[in-house]
């Protein structure tokens, strides 16, 4: 269980949260972590009509076996100005997951894109240009192949018809646009909270001496907090000819085939952990460069993300800091 989601229930009001930090001293101490939060109207007097976001949050708690009873009261909530979407990723196994495998990771990271895709069609903002820098605490098992079939997804587009060779020629190396942002051994030792924050942070050596292992895609991440560690989950994905527009991901899942799942041919999509997150649409950037963020907007309001998206590569000398307390 990696979800991290809160509704907290008032006089008037639902509080619905989700965190990219778990519910312990140490991860709201000494780490730096996201937080989403929007209030919606609470009336037991009426029953409001169902929407997306209404659909989406009352399967989610379904899919964790949330009691019957505690969902029904939901409808008594308006969600009508709910502006996010709503991301889970449940394990394998469970007649409801094989029945709607769409409805989980990267092919509901799709679906929700493609709507995107489908609103701003005049635009012409959402061509195969994405720019994504992800963000996480946990290193996976990457490759080549998963790396497309992400990217492929963050375009709204299902790569599973498509057989890997069909993939590789709409989508070769060279145009999949990721970085991934995880931290360096030498900024996470010297840390102002020293092995208090170390413990937060997991990367396995084997994982990524894997001659797979696109080291290449590893960009160093930089705290707002100056020598502090992030343990925030989230994609920037940047869109459009000026790169100034996109969408933004926070939540639990850390950038892993585990978190997002693996597409297999012929087969099922197999996925590892609870997870659930959210996409904010329609961001807008202010960028100092090409490869640095300075400002993410959204609604009118300021995004407070506990790290620059700058997209600096690891340099020679760099290598993720690998926690020795996990095998």
């Amino acid at each position: 269980m990696h979800t991290k989601l809160m509704l907290l229930v008032y006089t008037n009001h639902v509080r619905f949260v989700v965190s990219t930090g778990n519910l312990v001293e140490g991860e709201w101490t000494v780490v730096q972590n996201s937080v989403f939060i929007q209030d919606f109207p609470l009336d037991y007097t009426r029953v409001f009509a169902a929407n997306e976001f209404s659909t989406s949050l009352a399967l989610s708690l379904h899919d964790l076996s949330v009691p019957y009873s505690v969902v029904a009261r939901l409808n008594h909530v308006d969600f009508s100005r709910a502006r996010v979407h709503i991301v889970t990723t449940v394990p394998t196994g469970g007649d409801r997951v094989h029945a709607n495998m769409q409805s989980y990771g990267m092919l509901r990271l799709a679906r929700v894109i493609s709507q995107f895709n489908a609103q701003n069609a005049e635009q012409k903002q959402w061509d195969a240009d994405a720019r994504l820098y992800c963000v996480g605490s946990s290193l996976g098992k990457l490759d080549t192949k998963w790396l497309r079939d992400f990217y492929m997804c963050a375009h709204g587009w299902d790569p599973q018809p498509l057989t890997l060779d069909a993939r590789a020629s709409i989508v070769p190396d060279n145009m999949v646009d990721i970085a991934v942002a995880f931290p360096t051994h030498n900024e996470v030792v010297s840390n102002v909270y020293g092995k208090s924050a170390m413990q937060y942070i997991m990367a396995k050596r084997d994982v990524y001496e894997n001659p797979n292992f696109p080291k290449a895609c590893l960009f160093r991440v930089q705290p707002r907090v100056n020598r502090t560690v992030v343990h925030a989950k989230a994609i920037v994905a940047r869109t459009g000819e000026w790169q100034n527009c996109g969408w933004v991901y926070l939540g639990s899942h850390n950038f892993t085939p585990a978190a997002w799942g693996r597409l297999r041919r012929k087969e099922s999509p197999y996925y590892n952990n609870y997870e659930l997150g959210v996409v904010l649409p329609n961001v807008k950037y202010e960028c100092r460069s090409q490869d640095c963020v300075s400002k993410v907007v959204w609604e009118n309001a300021n995004v407070p993300l506990p790290f620059c998206p700058a997209w600096v590569p690891y340099g020679r000398n760099d290598a993720p800091y690998f926690n020795k307390d996990i095998q």
